[in-house]
């Protein structure tokens, strides 16, 4: 956000009614210019900030900060969300997979076949529809045995356990690290999050300190005069 001197003892700027919502959204929405314009309802959310640099809305915003909080406690919040990394939203996760071996095709024919053996015995007419499922399956199993008498199938002979890093509330939590999180839901898949993001923050902190330097490109034709002094040689007037 923009440098803005419109809040000492000036009178600040009227906005329009949407900018007003604009204004009080941003703060609503820990200062994330994308989430407020959603609020907002603009299309597209990266008008957030194309409206923070307006020195209308702008002036607003300092104004209200300077309310609630020094300078000094602005930066300190933006550090804080700037040193955020990937790491503190994640947990160690131990989950199950199953381990497959490659066994004879000839194998998964008998065991099919055994499957029809004991249909047949409770209730061929009950159970008619199964028997002839499996038994499609075996024809088929055995016209590719007898084309690849060395065909496999993948049986399943246990499971192992493996780790993996997922989302996780608590660890942001124990890291305090959640006022990063702009939102957050569980889904089919679990957790899902979105964060602020920390570059901006960076750049903000870049902005303060006079890090950065902005280049300004002109394209036209640029008139131009150029002084030129001339100094004659010694002993000319």
């Amino acid at each position: 956000m923009p440098n803005n001197p419109a809040v000492e003892g000036a009178a600040l700027p009227k906005l329009s009614p949407r900018h007003v919502v604009f204004v009080e959204e941003y703060f609503a929405c820990n200062m994330n210019a994308s989430a407020a314009a959603r609020a907002c309802k603009y299309t597209n959310p990266g008008e957030g900030w194309r409206l923070l640099q307006r020195a209308d809305i702008s002036a607003h915003i300092a104004a209200r900060m300077a309310q609630f909080m020094t300078g000094d406690e602005v930066l300190q919040r933006l550090t804080a969300l700037a040193r955020t990394d990937g790491s503190q939203f994640m947990k160690r996760e131990e989950y199950e997979v199953p381990v497959f071996e490659p066994r004879s095709l000839q194998e998964k024919i008998d065991n099919a076949e055994a499957k029809v053996g004991r249909m047949m015995a409770i209730d061929p007419g009950l159970l008619k529809r199964q028997i002839e499922d499996e038994q499609g399956k075996v024809a088929g199993w055995e016209v590719e045995l007898a084309l690849n008498p060395l065909a496999t199938y993948q049986k399943q002979v246990g499971t192992e356990q493996r780790w993996r890093m997922v989302p996780s509330l608590e660890a942001a939590a124990d890291n305090g690290v959640l006022f990063a999180i702009e939102s957050a839901e569980y889904t089919q898949h679990g957790l899902k999050f979105k964060r602020q993001d920390p570059v901006k923050a960076l750049e903000l902190i870049g902005k303060h300190h006079k890090l950065f330097t902005e280049k300004v490109e002109h394209s036209g034709d640029i008139g131009m005069v150029i002084g030129i002094d001339i100094v004659p040689p010694a002993g000319e007037a």
